[in-house]
Order: C-alpha cells, then sequence, then structure tokens
C-alpha cells in the first residue's frame, strides 16, 4: 500500500470495474452505489456511455462527485486540450475522490472541495443519519440548523460559473446535487448562455421536466432548451 493511500484517515477499500479504480470508504458500504462498485459494476451505465459519446471536443461540468465514480470513464473520452470541473463538499467523499483521481491518473480534472450554488457564502448540510452512519450521496442543505462537526457541517458555496473559467468551452453541465439542482443552474448562467452544453439533471417527474426547462430558458432565453428524454432517473435538456 502507497503511502498517499496510508495517508487517508478512514478505513477503505479498493473497487474496480470496467473503466478504473475507486477509493470506496468502508463507512459508505451499504449504499447501493458503493455496492454495485465493490461488485465491478458500472452506476448509470447508460448515462455515462451517453455523456462519452457528447463529449465532442469542450469540457463537462459534473458534481457533486461522490466518491468520484463518473471520473475515469468521462476522462478517458476528453479531447487533449478538455478538462473535467468538478466539485464536492463532504471531506470524507472529497478525500475518497481525490484518491480516485489520484490512482486513475486523471491530469484533467479541476476539482474544488464547495458546493454549488446560486451565489457564494456558506451553508450548513447533514451529513449523517441520527444514528450517526454517513448518508452517502444523500447529504443536502438544511437551514435552521447549527453545524456541530458530526452530523451538520459548514461548507463553503461558489457559483459553477467562477468554478469554470470565462475562456472555457462547456459541452455537458451534469449535476446531481440531491435537489439543489435550481440554486446550482442559478449559478450558471453565464455557462448556458456562452456555451449552451446538454444539460443532464437528476430527476425525471413530470413537474421537475416543466421546472426545470422553464429555468434553462430563463436563465439562458436564446438557449431554446427542451426536454429531449428521460432514462436511470435523468432527464437530458437539449438547445435548440
Amino acid at each position: 500500500m502507497s503511502e498517499d493511500v496510508m495517508a487517508l484517515d478512514f478505513e477503505h477499500d479498493i473497487a474496480v470495474n470496467e473503466y478504473g479504480f475507486y477509493c470506496v470508504p468502508q463507512a459508505y458500504k451499504g449504499r447501493s452505489i458503493v455496492d454495485l462498485l465493490i461488485d465491478g459494476g458500472v452506476y448509470e451505465p447508460q448515462t455515462l456511455r451517453l455523456l462519452r459519446r457528447k463529449l465532442g471536443g469542450g469540457d463537462i461540468v459534473t458534481g457533486g462527485a461522490f466518491i468520484g465514480d463518473f471520473l475515469p470513464a468521462l476522462h478517458q473520452r476528453l479531447a487533449p486540450d478538455a478538462k473535467i470541473h468538478t466539485f464536492e463538499p463532504v471531506p470524507t467523499s472529497f478525500a475518497a475522490t481525490e484518491e480516485t483521481i489520484r490512482m486513475n491518473n486523471l491530469s484533467q480534472i479541476s476539482f474544488n472541495n464547495v458546493g454549488v450554488g446560486a451565489e457564494p457564502g456558506k451553508m450548513t448540510m447533514m451529513v449523517t443519519r441520527p444514528n450517526g452512519t454517513p448518508i452517502a450521496a444523500g447529504e443536502r442543505i438544511v437551514e435552521g440548523e447549527d453545524a456541530d462537526g458530526k452530523r451538520f457541517i459548514d461548507i463553503e458555496v461558489k457559483t459553477i460559473d467562477s468554478l469554470v473559467p470565462r475562456t472555457r468551452q462547456v459541452s455537458i453541465l451534469h449535476l446531481d446535487v440531491e435537489g439543489f439542482e435550481r440554486p446550482a443552474l442559478e449559478g450558471a448562467g453565464r455557462i448556458l448562455n456562452d456555451s449552451k452544453p446538454l444539460v443532464v439533471l437528476e430527476g425525471d417527474k413530470r413537474w421537475q421536466k416543466a421546472d426545470y426547462k422553464a429555468l434553462l430558458n430563463e436563465l439562458a432565453p436564446k438557449a431554446g432548451y427542451h426536454v429531449a428524454g428521460s432514462m436511470e432517473n435523468n432527464t437530458f435538456y437539449l438547445p435548440l
């Protein structure tokens, strides 16, 4: 075991599938996505294959990163000058993703230990259940709670526009942020207007599709976003 792996301050295993290697915190076992990876599976394989085909020559914004389970597959299809811009506010997940990036030698990634929202600031996130077990990929922003460093933590929030330089062309904006999609999109107005990327959002209910379509066209009125379909609980929004 390398010194870099031993430096992690939590017990973990290494999972492997057809795309690469993943650092899996042992405290996350029992979550369906984690158990799938441990068994050599691929989470949301259809969505991942489509994203790989649609990358083209541009960058991809994808997050939250969780433990980096999408990153090796997407990195394999990046153009030579393209980048992945991703983020993860939960400390354990952030450290696991850093290790996933290291193990797979992913060099074209900009990774930030933040959440994303409509404006920069600080927010409180619930990261464990009342019994103390990690929520793992279901953490959410809460109001009216004080951070205690255990169940509730303070996180830094930035806009997606601030994480991606103006000079970058973004092909895909992919968000899985546990119901925080609206403020995340509100902080990505420049990218939506300038790059008109394919937008992929978690949630395939009728009201979600209508709400997100309206928001996208409010933020980027000249893009003409429309619903292009759903699969694996993700909905795809294409510009005209």
